[in-house]
């Protein structure tokens, strides 16, 4: 995990983030942009406003998808069509 924060770790990774348009995926995927990755997310829209998604523009820098990462046929396509390196899948919190 420690090279994850390493320098130039993320420079030239394909990143993928489940809930990117949410606050903790929208912060994780403008995270990870800033340290040099290329990222693709796949979420439900916004639902919030304002949504902090929307405040960082982050769809105009990432690949954005809208859709339900229930979808497996989905999700699975998305992933392996991008050939990621890394995936960051947010779970549902209660």
């Amino acid at each position: 995990m420690e090279n994850m924060v390493k320098e130039g770790f993320w420079s030239g990774k394909k990143a993928f983030i489940t809930g990117h348009t949410g606050f903790k995926g929208s912060w994780l995927a403008f995270w990870v942009l800033h340290l040099g990755a290329e990222v693709k997310g796949l979420s439900l829209a916004p639902n919030t406003t304002p949504a902090l998604f929307e405040q960082l523009d982050l769809a105009q820098n990432l690949s954005h998808h809208l859709g339900d990462i229930r979808e497996a046929e989905l999700a699975g396509r998305l992933i392996k069509s991008w050939q990621t390196d890394v995936v960051f899948h947010r779970k549902f919190w209660v």
